[in-house]
C-alpha cells in the first residue's frame, strides 16, 4: 500500500470551496438553498473539527464512561433531530424517539460489536464510537422516516381506522395497515443501499479504511458486517418508533385523535 496522503488545513478549506458549485446551481434555478448550504458547510466544518479533538482525547484516555457519555450525547442529539424532522410535532414525541433509538442502538451494538467484532475491551473507542455513531445515525433516520409516514398514513386512513374501532377492533388491528406502511418506509433506504453497494455505491467506512491504508479485503469484510448490523438496527428502530409513537394517536378508550 502507498503512503497515506496528508491533507493540510488549506487544502481542506479549498475542498469546502467546492460547495460554491452547488450554490451556483441554487442561484441559477432560484432554489433559495444558498443560506442553508453556507450554514451547513460551516457547521459541518466546526462540528467535525471539534469532534476530532474530542476523539483524540477520548482515545488517549480510553475510559468506558467517556465512551458511554459520548454515545448518550449522540442518542440525545439524534432524538432531537428525529423530532425536528416531523411534519407535526406533539408532546411525548422526543422522549419516545429517544427510547426507540436507544433500544435499537444498544441491541445492534451489543449483538454486532459484542458478538461479531469483539474488541478487547468492549468499550474500545476505536471500534465502539465510529460503529456506534453509524448505528445511531441510521436508527435516527429510519425512525424519523417511519413516524413521518405513520402520521401521513393515519391521516389518510382516518375514516377506515375509526370505522374499525367503532366495530370493536383493537387499536393494533385498526391501525395495522398504517403501521406496516410506516415500518416499510423506515427500512426502504438501507435495503435499497444494500442492493447496489459495491456496484454503484462504495460506502464511506470502506473507502475511508482503504484510503487510510487498510487492505481492501479487510475493509470489505468490515463494511459487510456494518451493513448487516445497520439492516437490523433500522428494522428495530422503525418498528419500535412506530409502535411507541402510534399510541399518541389514540386515547386510553381507543379513540383516534390527530395531534395538532
Amino acid at each position: 500500500m502507498n503512503e497515506i496522503i496528508r491533507i493540510s488545513f488549506w487544502e481542506l478549506l479549498g475542498a469546502a470551496g467546492l460547495v460554491a458549485i452547488a450554490a451556483i446551481v441554487s442561484i441559477m434555478l432560484r432554489l433559495k438553498l444558498e443560506k442553508e448550504m453556507i450554514i451547513g458547510t460551516v457547521r459541518a466544518f466546526v462540528q467535525l473539527m471539534i469532534v476530532g479533538y474530542v476523539l483524540d482525547w477520548i482515545f488517549a484516555l480510553n475510559k468506558w464512561y467517556l465512551v458511554t457519555a459520548l454515545l448518550l450525547l449522540m442518542i440525545a442529539t439524534a432524538s432531537y433531530n428525529a423530532m425536528r424532522r416531523q411534519t407535526k410535532r406533539f408532546p411525548g414525541l422526543m422522549s419516545r424517539f429517544a427510547l426507540a433509538i436507544a433500544l435499537s442502538s444498544v441491541a445492534a451494538i451489543s449483538l454486532g460489536i459484542g458478538l461479531i467484532v469483539r474488541p478487547s475491551p468492549f468499550w474500545d473507542p476505536q471500534y465502539l464510537i465510529p460503529i456506534g455513531g453509524m448505528i445511531i445515525g441510521n436508527t435516527m433516520s429510519s425512525g424519523a422516516l417511519a413516524v413521518d409516514r405513520l402520521y401521513s398514513e393515519i391521516r389518510l386512513r382516518r375514516g377506515q381506522i375509526e370505522a374499525a374501532l367503532s366495530l370493536g377492533a383493537s387499536v393494533h388491528i385498526s391501525s395495522l395497515p398504517a403501521t406496516r406502511a410506516a415500518v416499510k418506509a423506515g427500512m426502504l433506504h438501507i435495503i435499497s443501499t444494500t442492493m447496489v453497494v459495491g456496484i454503484v455505491h462504495l460506502p464511506g467506512m470502506m473507502t475511508g479504511q482503504i484510503i487510510g491504508g487498510v487492505e481492501p479485503g479487510t475493509a470489505v469484510r468490515y463494511q459487510l458486517i456494518i451493513m448487516y448490523i445497520l439492516i437490523a438496527a433500522t428494522a428495530l428502530s422503525s418498528l419500535i418508533s412506530t409502535l411507541l409513537i402510534r399510541n399518541l394517536f389514540f386515547t386510553k378508550r381507543a379513540q383516534l385523535i390527530m395531534p395538532e
